[in-house]
């Protein structure tokens, strides 16, 4: 009850509530699309920021019963609308030799991951961490999300892994830059002699680039996640309610992101040219998930957000490491264009948002939907890494 006195919204106020969070997302998205450093930061970034600035200014709770429905509501629906082009098919068909390199890139970041606890036993929360930053690792923030929502993810680290890791892939399209031009891999690796311009067009391939979304397109989009989301809760709670399911079992088929994983992977496999034409999926996806981005601003400890992001930081670093130098070996020992190795390790670490940045950047436009393509890969398995992680080191999962 002291909340409600204390803050110039009240944790039920839910009208108000629900003008506050969207009125962020608007703002964030607004900032986005408008300033060059924010869409560097990136509006998911933002949304934190605001979240937390808010609630510590005491404008909006700490906790509200409106956050309950974020997390329970729009955050499932979000999952499948950003996996409507995951067609397993396409995907193996067209990918080639990327699609061994990237799950090469993929194991040693699942090597790096386990040795998380290891370097931080004493760390609270370490484990969960460990689990959650694996599907960070392969596939990006997507993976994330929904890994911390199996595992006990506190606020803070799941903020860490937001901020440094956003921070990183910027830094880490920097770096793949000097690696590829320095004189040391133009002397000793093959590299590729097809560069040619990108044109604008062919920059925003991943879906950057403005999209007519029709009332039909929406509701088409709306309609599948529901469907989804209902069909996958039935299926869980049936799972659930079997005796005697192995634990990992119950991870896999008794939880819903996992699930809706699966699902929509089976209907963009099964029905690729129904889903893919299904316009506006991935933006209204990423407006549902940035709601949710705020409450979790609103609920993260600040002294323990520059702890966590330091233990992230290290993370990120130490696994970029082990990949570049494990993929360098691997592309010397069989020829491989040294571009196919480091475009693909920036995608399995960035996830598919960043694979047209650093093909922007480095003119490689003709490995393009190769890229995208195992990007895409990456949020299909990285959730069953993350999984494996946690219960190799005993992560604590949410009650229920």
């Amino acid at each position: 009850m002291a909340e409600t006195a204390t803050t110039l919204i009240a944790p039920d106020d839910t009208v108000l509530m629900w003008v506050a969070l969207l009125g962020i997302v608007g703002a964030a998205v607004s900032m986005e699309g408008k300033w060059k450093w924010a869409k560097t930061v990136s509006s998911m970034v933002i949304c934190i920021i605001l979240g937390i600035a808010l609630a510590n200014f005491r404008v909006i709770p700490f906790a509200s019963p409106v956050y309950g429905n974020v997390s329970g509501i729009l955050l499932p629906l979000a999952i499948p609308l950003l996996l409507f082009k995951s067609d397993l098919k396409r995907i193996i068909k067209e990918s080639g030799q990327f699609f061994v390199i990237y799950n090469i890139i993929a194991a040693i970041c699942f090597v790096g991951a386990l040795l998380i606890p290891l370097i931080f036993g004493n760390v609270e929360g370490i484990r969960e961490y460990a689990a959650a930053q694996t599907g960070g690792f392969i596939g990006g923030t997507v993976n994330v999300v929904a890994l911390s929502q199996i595992f006990a993810l506190t606020p803070e680290f799941l903020f860490g892994i937001t901020i440094v890791g956003n921070f990183f892939v910027a830094v880490m399209v920097f770096f793949i830059n000097i690696i590829y031009r320095s004189e040391y891999i133009r002397k000793n690796f093959r590299i590729g002699a097809d560069e040619e311009d990108l044109s604008e067009a062919e920059v925003v391939t991943d879906g950057a680039a403005p999209t007519q979304i029709s009332m039909v397109s929406i509701m088409q989009c709306l309609a599948i996640a529901f469907a989804v989301f209902g069909t996958s809760s039935v299926i869980t709670r049936w799972v659930n309610s079997i005796d005697g399911l192995g634990f990992v079992t119950r991870q896999i088929f008794g939880n819903n992101f996992i699930l809706m994983t699966f699902i929509t992977v089976a209907l963009a496999t099964i029905f690729p040219k129904f889903l893919t034409n299904v316009k506006g999926a991935s933006e209204i996806g990423t407006l549902l998930m940035l709601v949710w981005f705020v409450t979790i601003g609103t609920t993260a400890n600040i002294a323990l957000i520059v702890s966590s992001g330091l233990i992230v930081l290290f993370s990120y670093t130490m696994v970029f490491i082990m990949a570049t130098v494990g993929i360098l070996f691997c592309a010397k020992k069989f020829n491989w264009r040294v571009e196919g190795p480091l475009a693909s390790l920036n995608a399995c670490i960035g996830g598919p948002p960043t694979v047209a940045a650093l093909v922007a950047t480095m003119k490689w436009n003709k490995i393009l939907v190769p890229l995208i393509l195992m990007a895409l890969w990456g949020v299909i398995i990285g959730n069953l890494t993350g999984i494996a992680i946690g219960n190799i080191w005993g992560a604590l999962p949410f009650s229920g």
